[in-house]
Parts: structure tokens; C-alpha cells; sequence
């Protein structure tokens, strides 16, 4: 059997400054990086990795990073109150306009990505036609940075 190769699938988000967005396409970055997390617990996995992507776009001005809270749409009902709780604990704009909270199947999004768990964060390099060129589970360690900065050749 044939593992099909990573991609972002299409999905409807919503910045917590209140844009409505469809991913891919509506991305910023000619490349963007990604840190998908699938339960409120992993946002101090993904506050590992925050540093380093602030300066990856600093070395990159292309380069576009988003945090993407993938909550399942049973969860739909109480948006205004999970994506206000975020917003009030998020001060800086720029991070409000790019966190894109998105209320859907889970599963096809894991499915999308070749995940087999929502256990860890995902954090992915994706173009603007949702196709996957790097893709890591977890915390930032310097192993990962490296590699993460290998693949954008910075």
C-alpha cells in the first residue's frame, strides 16, 4: 500500500480577530509553517516553537507562521465562548490574526496529514496549495529546529 503524501486539506477557519478564512488557499506566505494542535493542553507545545518561527520570518519575510487549534464541530455551538476565552488570553494582534481556530473532522484533517493520533502537535511547512514539504510532531528540540530550518534553507 501507497502512503499518500502529506497535504493540508481545505478547511473554513477563523482568526481570533474574527477574518474568515478557507486554508490553504487564503494563507499569507508564499510557504507557511504550521503548528496544528488538537487539544487545549498542547498550546505549551506549541508556545516551544513560537521563538523560533518569529525568527524564521524575520529571516524570511515570505515565510508566514499560523497556529491552527483543529477542534472537532461538536464543539461548533460554543465557538463564540472557546474562541473568546482564547482571544482574551491572546494580548498581541498579530498573533490574534494568526491563530485560525476551525471547528471540523478532526479526522480528516489527521487523515489529510498522515497522523495517526491527535497526541502531539503537529508543525508542517505548507505552500498556498496545501501541499506538505516538512512536517514534525511535538515540541521544538534543536534537533527539529535544525531540521525545520534545513528544509526552508535558512
Amino acid at each position: 500500500m501507497v502512503k499518500a503524501t502529506p497535504h493540508l486539506p481545505e478547511i473554513d477557519v477563523r482568526s481570533l480577530d474574527g477574518a474568515r478564512l478557507v486554508i490553504p488557499r487564503d494563507l499569507e506566505g508564499v510557504r507557511n509553517i504550521l503548528a496544528v494542535a488538537f487539544h487545549r493542553t498542547q498550546q505549551s507545545s506549541v508556545d516551544t516553537w513560537t521563538p523560533e518561527f518569529a525568527r524564521l520570518e524575520h529571516a524570511d519575510p515570505s515565510l508566514v507562521s499560523y497556529e491552527i487549534p483543529v477542534i472537532s464541530r461538536r464543539w461548533g455551538p460554543l465557538r463564540p465562548l472557546i474562541d473568546g476565552g482564547m482571544t482574551a488570553a491572546i494580548p498581541d494582534p498579530k498573533t490574534r490574526a494568526h491563530t485560525l481556530t476551525s471547528y471540523t473532522d478532526v479526522g480528516r484533517v489527521t487523515r489529510a496529514l498522515g497522523l495517526e493520533d491527535t497526541d502531539r502537535i503537529a508543525v508542517a511547512v505548507a505552500d498556498r496549495e496545501g501541499r506538505i514539504h516538512w512536517l514534525h510532531r511535538g515540541d521544538r528540540t534543536d534537533r527539529a529546529a535544525d531540521s525545520l530550518r534545513a528544509a526552508l534553507d535558512l
